[in-house]
């Protein structure tokens, strides 16, 4: 059983689990459709005219996008410190992890939604646009198409966050996978440790049936 102060360091972990998921989970939605929407416009000929400049404004997003998605994190998390102590003023903690996070997981996500944009059919695109439908009616109608698979992709990506966390608890950034690494690497509170571990893989479960549900429930195909 796990005394009073071992409760409160689970309880502390389990709120910077969250805390970190919530904050990096937001900004990683909000970039990833922007720059998701912005490889599926600057490719699609049905949306824009593929102009020269479209076609040098997609290569460069497309090709720094994959660049930081294949940088591993360990290794990105090394590469950006400077960036991190320069922005939150730290190295360690939580607020240590989150640049990292939102730096890897964004263009992971990106990926996902230039994809998920581009399963809407054409023919429902041309039906729209027989129709006379405005651009923004247009997206409306694409982005409701491609809901279901954004979702899914979305939940996906937290859980990859999940993952990612588990890495940067070299660096203490806190959570359940930094009190599951600091009290199992030496054997000193095997309870605490696989504690963290099963709360870990629930809240993974959680997510993915929460994330399954809401895919289905948004899918009328």
């Amino acid at each position: 059983m796990l005394n009073i102060y071992e409760r409160q360091l689970f309880i502390e972990a389990l709120y910077e689990t969250f805390y970190i998921i919530g904050i990096t989970g937001v900004f990683v939605l909000l970039f990833g459709l922007i720059i998701g929407f912005t490889l599926y416009i600057t490719s699609n000929p049905k949306i824009t005219n593929q102009t020269k400049i479209m076609k040098i404004i997609h290569r460069v997003i497309a090709t720094t996008n994959d660049v930081f998605r294949s940088i591993p994190f360990i290794i990105l998390l090394i590469m950006i410190i400077p960036f991190t102590r320069l922005l939150v003023g730290t190295m360690l903690g939580p607020k240590a992890a989150i640049p990292a996070l939102i730096i890897s997981a964004t263009p992971f996500f990106a990926r996902v939604v230039h994809m998920s944009l581009f399963e809407v059919s054409n023919d429902t695109l041309e039906a729209a646009q027989s129709m006379g439908a405005s651009f923004k009616h247009l997206m409306y109608v694409i982005f409701k198409e491609a809901l279901p698979s954004l979702v899914s992709g979305y939940t996906l990506t937290l859980i990859t966050l999940i993952g990612f966390m588990s890495a940067a608890a070299v660096i203490g950034a806190g959570g359940l996978a930094f009190l599951a690494y600091e009290y199992g690497k030496f054997g000193s509170n095997y309870i605490l440790m696989y504690l963290s571990i099963f709360t870990i893989l629930a809240l993974v479960f959680i997510i993915q049936i929460i994330g399954d549900k809401i895919s289905r429930k948004l899918d009328h195909k």
